[in-house]
C-alpha cells in the first residue's frame, strides 16, 4: 500500500512540475492583523471579513506567463508574495501566492488563471 502511494504522489510532483496548471486552491483568508482561517474544506467563513483583507491561494504547476486572478465577491486580490512548494525529493511542485484584497464585503472566493476557474466554492462573509 505504501509502495502504491508513494509512487502517485511521486508521479503526481513530476506532472505537475510541467508548464500546464492542474490545479489551484483557494487555502485561506486573512485580516491585516494576520488572524485568519484555513477555507480548505469549508462553504462558509467562520469571521467576517470587511475591509481590506489578505488571501492565499496554491497553484500546482508552473505560474510563469499566467493570468492569475483572485477575487472576493466584487474585491480583486493584488499580488503580494509567492513561495515555492517542494516535495521530499526537492522537486518543485507548487506555489502558495498571496493577495492583498481592498473594500472586501462578502461574496464567494474566486480563483481563475487565464479565465479558467479553478476553485469558487468558498462564501466570504
Amino acid at each position: 500500500m505504501r509502495i502504491i502511494i508513494y509512487i502517485l504522489l511521486t508521479s503526481f510532483a513530476l506532472f505537475a512540475s510541467n508548464s500546464e496548471i492542474q490545479a489551484s486552491y483557494a487555502v485561506g483568508v486573512f485580516h491585516e492583523n494576520g488572524n485568519g482561517e484555513n477555507i480548505q474544506h469549508k462553504k462558509i467563513t467562520d469571521q467576517d471579513y470587511n475591509g481590506i483583507c489578505f488571501s492565499k491561494i496554491v497553484v500546482f504547476g508552473e505560474i510563469r506567463n499566467k493570468r492569475i486572478e483572485v477575487k472576493i465577491g466584487n474585491s480583486l486580490g493584488y499580488f503580494e508574495s509567492s513561495i515555492p512548494i517542494y516535495n521530499k525529493q526537492n522537486i518543485f511542485i507548487a506555489e502558495e501566492l498571496t493577495f492583498k484584497h481592498y473594500n472586501v464585503s462578502k461574496g464567494y472566493f474566486e480563483v481563475k488563471i487565464d479565465n479558467k476557474i479553478y476553485d469558487t466554492k468558498v462564501f466570504v462573509k
